[in-house]
């Protein structure tokens, strides 16, 4: 039971990670030109982005945290888990960022 917790646990922190990443692409690819006048969004839903994006920065250290108990089995996992997670937390940083207009 032990080994199927881990495995969920490294394909939750993967899928969570690739998502921040996905989210962080999409987000480099539609900012607005400089100069150009972009459309202002609701508050609630800025407020509620910066929720989830900040929530997913959050899970994803925690991840980082708990790297050590998830490929306790595996250890050649360790190494590119970290890096996908790593990755992850930049992407979910960069979204958090711009959701709080600090890029």
């Amino acid at each position: 039971m032990a080994a199927d917790k881990a495995r969920q646990e490294r394909l939750g922190v993967t899928v969570l990670a690739v998502g921040a990443l996905f989210l962080a692409a999409m987000g480099w690819i539609e900012r607005p030109e400089p100069g150009e006048i972009a459309e202002q969004l609701p508050g609630w839903y800025m407020g509620f982005k910066a929720v989830l994006h900040g929530g997913m920065l959050v899970l994803l250290l925690v991840g980082l945290a708990r790297l050590r108990a998830m490929t306790e089995t595996t250890p050649a996992l360790r190494a590119p888990l970290t890096l996908l997670i790593l990755a992850g937390v930049v992407g979910a940083a960069y979204v958090l960022g711009q959701d709080l207009g600090m890029l």
